[in-house]
């Protein structure tokens, strides 16, 4: 019965797995795909915006509806920055150790002559 249990357990975690496997090499999976075609102007956008704007007036809705774009297009803004640093700092890291490497290797070149 264990082994039952085991087996079916195992057997639920690979399929669950499965499509972490779905994009083959270099190309883009679902996930960032649907990323990809996503819009500014979701449905969770638009239905908060309309709570937000209910029994305002039209000169009010716009005001508070542009206000929301404007600090949605700056946490954008913020998050491409972030990621743009955490990019540069990890190439930077990449191409900080293989320096260190290659001097290690040219010292150990010379310590053997």
């Amino acid at each position: 019965m264990k082994k039952l249990i085991t087996f079916f357990t195992v057997l639920t975690l690979l399929s669950v797995a499965v499509p972490a496997f779905a994009a083959k090499g270099g190309e883009k999976g679902a996930s960032q795909t649907a990323y990809d075609r996503a819009s500014e102007e979701s449905i969770f956008h638009r239905v908060g915006d309309w709570f937000a704007t209910i029994g305002k007036s039209e000169q009010e809705k716009k005001a508070i509806i542009s206000e929301r774009k404007a600090r949605r297009a700056a946490e954008r803004t913020q998050n491409k920055m972030k990621q743009n640093n955490r990019q540069m700092h990890n190439e930077m890291q990449k191409s900080q150790k293989n320096m260190n490497k290659q001097s290690k290797d040219m010292m150990k070149g010379m310590k053997q002559r």
